[in-house]
């Protein structure tokens, strides 16, 4: 979230000292910052809820350390051998991002 606010308030800021606009367009530009704080919100749960479910987690007892792909010493933790670690940050970054799209269709 912290992220996303950041973001939607560099664009707003950037956005007020670089144009000219009517103060009605300019004061519509304000909802890009709860916008983008909610994006990143939602793509963080999004990653969370993929990488909790899709992405196999598991303990290996030789390294003593968590390991992202099943093998013979890999005790599992949770999750399904359906997606890696990349695939999972590559899904939630695409679903945020048009998810993102259609409500800027919608807002502006």
């Amino acid at each position: 979230m912290a992220a996303g606010s950041v973001t939607g308030l560099t664009f707003v800021l950037f956005g007020f000292l670089t144009t000219k606009c009517t103060y009605d367009a300019a004061l519509k530009q304000l909802l890009v910052i709860p916008l983008s704080t909610l994006a990143g919100l939602f793509g963080s749960v999004i990653d969370s809820l993929l990488g909790a479910t899709l992405q196999f987690s598991g303990f290996c007892t030789v390294r003593k350390k968590v390991v992202g792909k099943p093998g013979p010493t890999v005790k599992k933790i949770s999750g399904l051998t359906i997606l890696d670690n990349n695939a999972v940050n590559f899904v939630s970054i695409m679903l945020t991002s048009v998810l993102t799209a259609v409500a800027c269709v919608y807002i502006f």
